[in-house]
């Protein structure tokens, strides 16, 4: 980190060297992804140059502190000097295998070392290059371990854009509508216990958890397709979709329905898992373990790669290859995202980032609780486990009807201070806070102290 250290944001934003890039790429590049300015999110974006540690700059040579750890990738640091380091080691010696026709070893490495880092059971993994291939995998698993096709999924869910992954997806209506016509339709999506916004108009705690008594009735009813139904596909906290927790004890009872009705239970930890709410993976706070696991994101801190991981007896549904795999890819198990993989896991352990994200989480929780009490009318709440957490912001407290307006307006003040952050939600009203997990307490400060300022201009 010593690059940036004691480097202030400078100039405009973005400067005459981004604007410049972004017309180039702009030539080249679809502008479906990249022609940000049509949505109002901050006008044209920074083009990022080089990054380490929290701190990222941009062509113009504006420093940034990235409070969004670019996705919840880089949970170790951009550049981390040992992650670094385990890729140039490799890129020196293997940069690419064959898949499943003859393996590495550092994949064998990698494998072995997942396997010891997953909670219960969850030993044997299938390897990919993106989360939406994580969620794929996961899904294939489910239909040859149980011979059904039917997936109960989550509205405000996102497990990718792909269209197997966006078929299991509800996070907004405009992703989908275009591809309505190819997706799976076996998917039954049902309310996620989003408890500020519950469809039954009811309170936690007296609610009695009625959305998962409709979810038991849903596995358990057979005009809802229960006899097809083969797994149960679901985020422990929604990370797209806001920054949405399940309320204490409800994992563990869609568990317990899922057994009742000889589902599976398949968790989406891309965005949780590897320290980012205060536990290696966020179901160890209820103390449950799926039947299946997506992982990625934080897995390797930088390299795209992902992995689906389960119990012996589900992945034994894949059976045995004789010859051809039934499901593979070009770049499964690249040696350098096993390189980077087993370099990540063995800082998240011997660093212990996961009590650190506790730990700073809490104290900028608390911070961010205060914010709420001096603008009670406009933030409806503060939420999240750890370093994930979200400020959702509303137009008054009374309707609740959500302010995209507003988070998007924070998160362009904040740039204009230095600050990356991203807004969330289904109606983009969230304002989500997830630094990397080497972020420092005197990090959090400077990016409480900006906060306060964006809320002034802005609230």
């Amino acid at each position: 980190m010593a690059l940036f250290c004691g480097r202030k944001i400078t100039g405009p934003v973005p400067g005459p060297k981004s604007q410049a890039a972004l017309a180039q790429l702009f030539a080249y590049e679809c502008a479906g992804i990249t022609a940000r300015q049509a949505q109002g999110m901050a006008g044209n974006p920074i083009v990022w140059q080089q990054a380490q540690g929290c701190y990222v700059q941009d062509v113009d040579e504006n420093v940034f502190l990235d409070f969004s750890a670019a996705f919840a990738v880089s949970a170790y640091g951009h550049c981390h000097p040992a992650l670094v380091a385990a890729l140039t080691a490799q890129a020196q010696r293997l940069m690419h295998g064959m898949g499943d026709v003859y393996p590495s070893d550092v994949k064998i490495a990698f494998s072995e070392a997942l396997a010891a880092i997953a909670p219960g059971d969850l030993r044997v993994s299938m390897l990919g290059q993106s989360g939406a291939d994580a969620v794929e995998m996961a899904l294939k698993t489910a239909t040859l371990a149980t011979g059904r096709s039917r997936v109960l999924a989550f509205y405000g869910s996102y497990h990718g854009l792909s269209l197997g992954a966006l078929g299991v997806s509800a996070y907004r209506d405009a992703f989908r509508a275009p591809f309505k016509g190819s997706l799976n339709h076996n998917v039954t999506h049902v309310p996620y216990p989003y408890c500020l916004r519950c469809p039954y108009k009811l309170r936690h705690p007296s609610c009695g958890l009625a959305c998962l008594e409709n979810v038991r009735s849903l596995l358990r009813h057979p005009a809802a397709g229960a006899e097809e139904m083969g797994a149960v596909l679901i985020e422990p906290i929604q990370g797209r979709g806001g920054v949405v927790p399940c309320p204490p004890t409800w994992l563990a009872g869609l568990a317990e329905c899922c057994r009742e009705a000889g589902v599976l239970l398949i968790f989406d930890e891309i965005y949780t898992g590897f320290g980012r709410t205060g536990r290696v993976f966020a179901c160890e706070h209820e103390g449950v373990v799926p039947d299946l696991m997506c992982l990625g994101k934080a897995m390797t801190g930088a390299f795209p790669m992902s992995a689906l991981i389960g119990t012996p007896a589900v992945m034994a549904a894949w059976g045995e290859n004789h010859g051809e795999a039934v499901h593979t890819s070009t770049f499964l198990g690249n040696p350098m995202g096993c390189a980077l993989g087993l370099a990540a896991l063995k800082l998240l352990q011997e660093e212990h980032l996961e009590v650190h994200a506790a730990l700073l989480g809490e104290e900028l929780r608390r911070a961010l609780l205060a914010l709420q009490r001096r603008y009670p009318d406009r933030i409806a709440e503060v939420r999240g486990r750890g370093l994930m957490l979200g400020m959702e912001l509303v137009k008054d407290r009374h309707s609740l009807e959500p302010d995209p307006a507003a988070a998007v307006g924070l998160m362009q003040a904040l740039l204009a201070r230095g600050v990356l952050v991203l807004p969330s939600g289904r109606y983009g009203q969230v304002l989500s806070v997830s630094p990397p997990l080497v972020a420092t307490q005197e990090m959090v400060q400077d990016f409480l102290t900006q906060l306060a300022l964006a809320l002034e201009e802005v609230l």
